[in-house]
């Protein structure tokens, strides 16, 4: 048998050191583990024949020129001399070829055989003896893992993905811990406030001075209707020896499991509610300013419609029952009958054009004496914004007049003006029932009071709100002294109005000062005399007497004696019973004074047209009786009584004076609504109604006024 000896090619060397590696000590490495050599620059792989036929590198040949059975399996393939091992983890798997990194061209023609190797024949090969295995052989799977192992211990030690996880995992355990703990304060803020609250009603219940029940049972029943019943709150009562005054003070504790507090060994919150109210019988000053104009007679049903005026039920049948109940509710919590007396007072103010103050209250204060046939004052000529009336000095008497601000205008609500009568529609009415009750404590009087107001003439709430404020002003101590002692007030009043409070006197020293304005109007007019036609020579002559003034139905031997002096003339006398101009009247000859003129109870528009008109145009034949009229009165209208009103009301809520404005608009047109809600303290202050709900805003005015004083 014949053998080829071949000798390993160079390129059979690359090959096989690409494909293969030797560790230290001798062991193959893994083909997949060994790193790739490249082929040396130049050199070609070259086959060599085989006695046998074509080489191995034939197949390698045909590997690369068939990609798909290039690809290698998952095994390990170790290259020994020129045949190759290999070592599959999947035994029906067929050997593979050639590693692609080991494909060699099919020609080295630069490698040359080193040694021949003798090869058997076909016929006479010998079968090889089974292959022994080769040190490191055994151990070659298990170094496999190791190394796999080690690669994925490396690859995960050097790998940051994720690196994050445990950070995010730990905030959201925290942020997880501090949502319970603020749903905890939630619950316990919730359970605080009703608590709170619960406490703020029951205490102010049972601090009522109006209040029969036991104030322990007020805070006990208002817990229960709350659901707070199973807390202890004892509230604690003080009272004053004659009732005077109660403090209620109640504090409760509730310990409020928490759900999730325990995470933080926070197993429960407590809750903490205090409340204490104090009601007592401090004084108060009221005006109560309430207008009487001619609307007031309207129907309610029927307001537009004048046939219906005066049929009940008018505004004013409306406007009494409320005011009833105002004072009562008054009387009920600020003058018990277990109070000591003196603690309340109450003025009724009624107005319309003017202020009628009356017999009673005018005793008081110090009125012109140009004549006496009504009690009001011409308080428009005071400076604006001060509504302290002095006692001392002399007011000007409103003229007694008609309710027009020109000729031929009819008062509000009161029909036509007529010539006829020489006193319809009085700008002054001296009747009690339109007469201001000033300084009263007694409710019997009160009542009798409102109950007498009577409907008529126009609006001016200007002067009402003066007068209201005037009474409340310490400068009207002088006043009540005085009603004190004509026995027109109780001497249990003395010393009021107080001075205004600045938080430093005692209650028996100070008082709450409350103005009420009500209309159901707005501002029109007011009138009066100017002074150089109050008082002085009125240019009238008689030659019957100083006092002999009047007309020809009243005193015809008067009327035909009257003469009225034009100077300039050479014929001055114009006789008023003839219409004829004389040089004199005559021997006897008596000058006739304006307090005369206004004693017989004329108003200015019945003196102008009756006495004046003629023999002024007779003198001048341009004269007539708007311009006679214009001449001689004093004139408020409109936006003046407006401007005059808001500045009232700022000064009286001002921090000096303090004093609460309530005003009510019954069925006010929208100029007076504005006006009202203006003046008012505040929006609260100012209420707008119908008629029928007077009494409903009296009522709450009262309970406001009640509230006002208390302390929480």
């Amino acid at each position: 048998m014949s053998h080829t000896t071949l000798r390993p090619t160079t390129c059979e060397i690359e090959t096989r050191l690409r494909n293969s590696s030797r560790k230290p000590g001798g062991r193959l490495m893994p083909s997949n583990m060994a790193p790739a050599r490249p082929l040396s620059r130049g050199r070609r792989c070259e086959s060599r024949s085989s006695a046998r036929g074509q080489p191995r590198a034939g197949s390698v040949a045909r590997t690369l020129r068939n990609p798909v059975a290039h690809r290698r399996p998952a095994k390990e393939t170790w290259r020994i001399g020129a045949r190759s091992e290999t070592a599959s983890r999947d035994p029906a798997h067929s050997p593979a070829p050639l590693d692609n990194r080991a494909a060699l061209p099919a020609e080295c023609p630069n490698s040359a055989p080193k040694r021949a190797h003798t090869l058997p024949s076909e016929q006479s090969r010998r079968p090889r003896p089974p292959r022994r295995e080769k040190r490191g052989e055994s151990s070659m799977v298990s170094i496999r893992h190791k190394s796999r192992t080690a690669r994925r211990l490396a690859h995960f030690l050097s790998d940051e993905d994720g690196a994050l996880i445990p950070l995010a995992l730990q905030i959201f355990l925290v942020m997880m811990i501090c949502t319970g703990i603020s749903i905890d304060f939630v619950r316990q803020e919730e359970r605080r406030t009703k608590i709170q609250n619960t406490l703020d009603r029951a205490a102010l219940a049972a601090a009522s001075l109006s209040q029969e029940l036991d104030p322990t049972l007020v805070v006990e029943d208002y817990l229960k209707k709350a659901g707070l019943d199973y807390l202890d709150a004892t509230p604690h009562v003080e009272e004053g020896t004659l009732g005077e005054w109660r403090r209620v003070t109640v504090t409760a504790t509730d310990n409020m499991h928490t759900i999730f507090g325990s995470l933080i060994n926070i197993n429960s919150l407590q809750a903490t509610g205090a409340s204490t109210a104090q009601e007592e019988i401090g004084n108060v000053e009221i005006s109560l300013v309430l207008d009487i104009s001619g609307s007031m007679n309207q129907n309610i049903y029927y307001p537009t419609n004048s046939s219906y005026d005066g049929r009940y039920p008018t505004r004013m049948d409306k406007l009494r029952p409320a005011a009833l109940t105002f004072v009562d509710k008054m009387f009920k919590t600020v003058q018990p009958a277990s109070a000591p007396a003196g603690r309340l007072s109450i003025s009724i103010v009624p107005y319309n054009q003017q202020v009628t103050l009356g017999p009673r209250t005018s005793t008081g204060f110090n009125l012109s004496t140009d004549h006496t046939q009504n009690t009001c004052a011409d308080i428009e000529t005071l400076p604006d914004g001060d509504f302290a009336i002095s006692t001392t000095r002399a007011l000007q008497r409103t003229m007694f007049g008609d309710s027009f601000d020109y000729w031929g205008q009819p008062a509000l609500g009161q029909g036509t003006w007529s010539l006829a009568t020489r006193t319809n529609i009085a700008n002054c009415p001296n009747a009690s029932a339109a007469a201001v009750l000033a300084f009263a404590n007694n409710q019997t009087t009160i009542n009798t009071a409102i109950n007498a107001l009577t409907p008529g003439g126009d609006t001016a709430i200007d002067v009402g709100a003066r007068w209201g404020l005037a009474l409340l002003d310490p400068a009207a101590r002088t006043a009540l002294d005085k009603l004190i002692l004509a026995g027109y007030a109780s001497s249990d009043l003395s010393g009021r109005p107080f001075n205004y409070s600045d938080g430093t006197e005692s209650v028996s020293d100070s008082a709450m000062k409350v103005l009420v304005l009500m209309t159901d109007g707005q501002n029109t007019r007011s009138y009066s005399t100017k002074a150089a036609y109050r008082t002085g020579d009125s240019g009238f002559v008689s030659t019957y007497s100083a006092t002999a003034f009047a007309d020809s139905s009243t005193n015809s031997t008067w009327w035909n004696n009257l003469y009225y002096y034009v100077p300039g003339r050479s014929q001055p006398y114009y006789k008023l019973s003839n219409g004829y101009w004389y040089s004199s009247p005559g021997t006897n000859r008596y000058p006739i004074s304006w307090e005369t003129v206004w004693s017989k109870g004329y108003t200015l528009q019945y003196v102008i047209n009756t006495f004046l008109y003629n023999s002024l145009r007779a003198a001048n034949g341009s004269a007539n009786k708007t311009s006679i009229y214009n001449d001689m009165a004093v004139q408020s209208e409109f936006s003046q009584k407006d401007t005059a009103l808001l500045k009232l009301c700022d000064v009286a809520k001002d921090s000096a004076h303090g004093i609460y404005v309530f005003t009510v608009a019954v069925n006010a047109p929208t100029e007076g609504k504005t006006i009202l809600s203006q003046c008012a303290t505040s929006a609260g202050y100012a209420y707008d109604v119908n008629a029928e709900d007077l009494t409903d805003a009296f009522t709450s005015i009262a309970s406001a006024i009640n509230a006002l004083r208390l302390t929480n």
